[in-house]
């Protein structure tokens, strides 16, 4: 079996993802130069893509990702279709929640265990 040599540690997670034209998925794994998520949807292709991830932990405080990314392999899964592709461009915002509870997040820093 083919060793694979990545750059970045990839993070297992199930989150929502917003794709273009209304579509939606679920994040298979993300890592700081990539993301893998499925969706129910035919393959978007290899072009650019802008996509929106949102995490929120169980007291209803978020953070979005947004990202632009190239879609590097289309997996096809039954009925679903798996997609990883290479993050060009992303950056935080604060998602739904209060300003105040993401910063103590983020200072203590207990955001990442929080999600």
């Amino acid at each position: 079996m083919p060793q694979t040599h990545r750059s970045e540690e990839r993070v297992s997670m199930k989150v929502p993802v917003s794709l273009p034209g209304g579509l939606t998925g679920i994040t298979r794994d993300i890592s700081a130069s990539g993301i893998y998520f499925e969706t129910d949807s035919a393959p978007l292709g290899d072009s650019p893509l802008a996509f929106v991830v949102q995490f929120q932990n169980e007291t209803g405080v978020g953070m979005t990702l947004r990202c632009r990314g190239q879609v590097l392999r289309v997996e096809h899964q039954g009925q679903r279709v798996g997609e990883a592709a290479r993050l060009l461009e992303s950056w935080l915002e604060p998602g739904r929640g209060k300003t105040q509870e993401i910063k103590k997040l983020v200072i203590s820093d207990g955001f990442a265990d929080s999600f």
